[in-house]
């Protein structure tokens, strides 16, 4: 069975400077790699987890690149939801969020994101069972970064961390959470390996203002 690590930046070097991290997660199914040392906390779980840019969801510092490397089982495709995607540019030339079908040198341009207070409602999905994601970041002045989930397609009721009961209009419904999501808006969790299914309209009436995958934690 696969198994799902929290990675975030790596280790500072006895002269202060960054020593770029590389992690692989290996499964019997493939493996996911993160690299870079503009990484958050993010969970690469073998068919979901949770991304973010180092410091979300305060800036993040200039000049780093963080990449995900991301398999899921052959046969199956990726989508990614966003929950937060606020990246200072203007033409996506310093400062962006790229995502790849595929990994490594025949990798090919799913999108390019940048811009402050960007609203992706779609699910953007790949062709295959690997993607890479790539952020990028040169000198600027504002911007929170970003913050995303992903999980395998047949769950097209994909949420993020951060969706909350208001969110949806329904008055009974069932989403899949994503792994990684733990008790704050903030934090990603290694110790939540497993994407799973919130179904609870008496806790959405309840914790309203609750992001929904933390009902599962609340609720208990």
């Amino acid at each position: 069975m696969g198994r799902a690590v929290m990675v975030g930046r790596g280790p500072t070097g006895a002269a202060g400077g960054l020593v770029l991290s590389v992690l692989l997660i290996l499964t019997t199914e493939g493996c996911r790699a993160q690299k870079g040392d503009g990484c958050g906390p993010s969970v690469l779980g073998p068919s979901s987890g949770t991304l973010s840019s180092l410091g979300y969801p305060r800036t993040y510092p200039n000049n780093t690149v963080c990449e995900w490397e991301i398999s899921v089982p052959r046969g199956k495709r990726i989508h990614f939801r966003f929950a937060s995607l606020d990246i200072e540019d203007s033409d996506c030339q310093v400062n962006y969020l790229r995502l790849y079908n595929g990994i490594g040198p025949e990798r090919s341009e799913i999108v390019k994101y940048c811009g402050l207070g960007l609203k992706v409602k779609e699910l953007i999905e790949s062709t295959g069972n690997q993607v890479t994601v790539q952020f990028m970041s040169g000198t600027h002045h504002t911007g929170h970064g970003f913050y995303l989930s992903y999980s395998t397609t047949e769950h097209a009721d994909l949420i993020t961390c951060l969706d909350k009961g208001s969110d949806f209009p329904q008055a009974e419904f069932s989403k899949y959470c994503p792994a990684g999501c733990l008790t704050s808006t903030e934090e990603i969790s290694g110790t939540v390996p497993n994407g799973y299914r919130e179904v609870s309209p008496q806790s959405r009436g309840m914790h309203v203002g609750v992001p929904l995958c933390l009902l599962h934690h609340v609720s208990r």
